[in-house]
């Protein structure tokens, strides 16, 4: 009768089969580990037996010699060879000491035929001499002159003329000077363009040039630029009051770094090198944590600063951007520290509800849309600035402090003030009568004006609007004379494949034109606004002043007491505005009154 069992023979050939492989396996390893063994004793050993390794090396070549010698000389040369060998070894023998001095003198000459003799390969060019020939062709055509007498660039000439200095990093060219001749137009700027589109089309176009242009000694010195950190995700920073982060910037850029939190798996923290690596900064501090974020999370990076109030020559910003460049960004991260010391007003002459999450925070004024509400805001912001200026000239003149509500800081945001006077049907000096005191006395009174335009914009705006606002900020790829209209100046910086939303320059005031990445700063109401995000910026708002589901009083009953009229506060139905009334200053002009 068969067994109800399964035959085992099966399953003991199979492990009879595995054990033979692990087994062959484990050979296989000790053999690999036993040459990397034998290696490793190998290179021990001839470095430890070097010395005697070179002295029979030396022995040997020596041999050799006397025995090519003893082959190749006459008779009579061999005998008295001999002879000379005879007598010396008799007499080293008789000499105290011989013997040692004998074996002496053959293991120096040993050590000396035993050197290596291995020629040094013929040198090769210098590093990156291909590259900057390849440059210095590129410039010929424009650059050579028959008149130059020094002939710095002449058609088959060498680099190192006309090249006084050159850095690379691997085989990327990151510095260059270098001379030309004096004839050169260098005063033109379609002439300097020339130059340096060739410089970064044989130098790379995937970065960011700086060009330096010293006409006096005609000398051009170019650096390229490290890449800018990533959108930082907006947080509180570590700023003075009256101080707003506009962007981040190089590390040359400003003497002054903050610490900034770069939350892990956050969507705008960049991606590869670390941050502060790839701004040129410093490392990141390994101090403790900043915003409740970790310590290795922390980076100290270098920040663009706009100062506002009585601190800063430059109280008024114009910002010029193409769509999707980032403006909107950039004018959320200035309303979020804004609120943190002073009062706002935010102006959306588009109608597009930028500012809708704004309406109803506390420190929020207004926040219209409407061309009727426009204009109203703006005819009280010209009698605010009037009883301001009265209220500060009055408190100086009797020798007392300023009342708080007179120097409290307020931020008026007014996006696109073209379009206003569109909507409005008035044109752009009437929109600029409006806003000529806020502008002239905004220092003294502590109000900041932002504007925005589209570089299709710029021609429309007031001029009187222009010369007011000294720190202009242009984001997004606009050509060389949009840039020169929008910050006054040449940026003096080319380059780079693409402009990324919230890359620009600014310039604050009369300094230099700088590089400006804007923190990443989403706008929480949208539905595509990732959950943290949302959570973030909304942490960072003030608080609501009274929840949803309480009417709103009616502002003109509110500001029933010596009030020239009531001002709309443009908030949505269900919440309370931080004003709660007008009160009559300055000629029965309105005014706006805070409540704590």
């Amino acid at each position: 009768m068969p067994s109800p069992l399964p035959p085992t023979a099966p399953a003991l050939s199979r492990r009879v089969a595995a054990a033979t492989r692990n087994g062959l396996h484990a050979t296989r390893a000790g053999l690999s580990n036993g040459r990397a063994h034998l290696d490793r004793v190998r290179h021990h050993a001839r470095d430890m037996f070097s010395p005697l390794l070179h002295l029979g090396r030396g022995l040997r070549r020596e041999a050799a010699w006397a025995r090519t010698w003893w082959k190749e000389a006459p008779p009579d040369k061999r005998k008295a060879a001999a002879v000379g060998v005879a007598v010396s070894a008799v007499l080293l023998y008789f000499l105290p000491f011989g013997p040692l001095l004998a074996l002496a003198a053959v293991m120096a000459g040993a050590a000396w035929m035993g050197r290596d003799r291995t020629p040094p390969p013929p040198p090769g060019p210098p590093p990156g001499d291909g590259r900057l020939q390849a440059v210095y062709n590129g410039l010929v055509p424009h650059l050579a002159d028959d008149h130059d007498p020094a002939g710095l660039f002449v058609p088959g000439g060498e680099y190192a003329k006309a090249f006084e200095h050159h850095e690379f990093d691997g085989d990327r060219l990151t510095r260059l000077e270098l001379r030309y001749s004096p004839y050169f137009t260098d005063d033109d700027p379609d002439a300097r363009a020339r130059i340096e589109r060739v410089i970064e089309a044989k130098a790379g176009r995937a970065r960011e040039y700086l060009y330096d242009w010293d006409t006096e000694n005609n000398r051009l010195t170019v650096a390229a630029l490290p890449p800018l950190p990533g959108p930082v995700p907006a947080q509180p920073y570590v700023t003075a009051p009256c101080e707003i982060v506009l962007g981040f910037t190089d590390a040359s850029s400003t003497n002054r770094l903050i610490p900034v939190s770069m939350t892990p798996g956050d969507p705008a923290e960049p991606a590869g090198a670390p941050v502060d690596k790839a701004a040129g900064a410093p490392p990141a501090a390994a101090t403790a944590p900043v915003n409740g974020a970790p310590a290795a999370n922390v980076h100290q990076l270098p920040p663009v600063i706009w100062r506002t109030g009585t601190r800063t020559n430059a109280p008024h910003l114009l910002a010029v951007a193409g769509p999707a460049a980032g403006k909107t960004t950039l004018l959320r991260t200035i309303a979020l520290q804004a609120l943190r010391d002073g009062d706002l007003i935010a102006i959306d002459a588009t109608g597009s509800g930028d500012f809708a999450y704004l309406a109803g925070r506390v420190g929020v004024l207004r926040v219209d849309s409407t061309a009727d509400q426009v204009r109203e805001t703006l005819t009280w912001l010209h009698a605010e600035t009037t009883r301001r200026a009265a209220a500060i000239g009055d408190a100086k003149a009797a020798g007392v402090p300023v009342p708080e509500e007179a120097r409290r800081p307020l931020l008026v945001l007014l996006d696109e003030p073209a379009e206003l006077a569109d909507a409005t049907g008035a044109s752009a000096s009437d929109v600029y009568e409006l806003l000529d005191l806020p502008l002239r006395l905004g220092r003294t009174t502590h109000i900041s004006v932002v504007t925005t335009a589209r570089p299709t914009q710029l021609a429309r705006l007031h001029p009187g609007l222009l010369g007011e606002t000294h720190t202009r900020i242009a984001l997004g790829p606009l050509d060389t004379d949009t840039l020169v209209a929008a910050l006054g100046a040449e940026p003096g910086i080319t380059g780079g494949d693409a402009m990324p939303p919230g890359r620009g320059y600014a310039r604050l005031g009369a300094g230099p034109v700088i590089r400006l990445q804007t923190p990443y700063t989403p706008d929480p109401l949208e539905d595509d606004t990732p959950e943290p995000d949302r959570r973030r910026i909304l942490d960072l708002l003030p608080d609501v002043v009274l929840a949803a589901g309480s009417r709103a009083p009616d502002a003109a009953s509110a500001g029933a007491a010596g009030a020239a009229g009531a001002v709309s506060d443009g908030r949505p139905e269900g919440t309370v505005p931080v004003t709660t009334g007008l009160s009559g200053a300055g000629g029965g002009a309105p005014s706006l009154v805070k409540s704590h």
